[in-house]
């Protein structure tokens, strides 16, 4: 077992960020592709002004199909609606389907905080290409 599965700082298991495996879940090529279109554009950091008619040309299905797509997804917490423009892909879809950066998550929340030391809080130095510009350029005398 990693360390992300059984944290020393309260026992946050990552493997509780999953969901069942979407192969389970029996979904049509149209809910499917509605999801993944909601996923490419950005509908999985917020929720995201949608376009029905745009998703359905760019999904090649008809709108009727897209709104059913979208209420099956919504039945099965895969998408939220939080308003009649807007959807957002269920966070918990997204580290579903990225095991490797949900064990991250898990290993970021049981590793140390990083602490600033005594070097870290003191004053910075003053490097030479800063030193440098600070110079002053003065003319060479002409020898002849």
């Amino acid at each position: 077992m990693s360390a992300a599965t059984h944290s020393h700082h309260g026992g946050f298991d990552p493997d509780s960020l999953g969901m069942p495996p979407v192969y389970t879940l029996n979904l049509s090529a149209s809910q499917r592709s509605v999801l993944e279109w909601l996923t490419s554009h950005g509908a999985v950091f917020d929720p995201i002004i949608t376009d029905i008619e745009e998703i359905a040309l760019d999904c090649g299905a008809s709108v009727s199909t897209v709104y059913e797509a979208l209420a099956r997804l919504e039945a099965l917490h895969l998408v939220e609606n939080p308003d009649p423009t807007r959807y957002r892909v269920s966070p918990r879809y997204f580290f579903a389907s990225n095991p490797e950066i949900r064990r991250l998550v898990g290993e970021a929340l049981d590793a140390p905080e990083i602490t600033p030391d005594a070097r870290a809080q003191a004053p910075r130095k003053v490097g030479n290409i800063a030193a440098r510009r600070r110079r002053t350029i003065q003319a060479v005398p002409d020898q002849d």
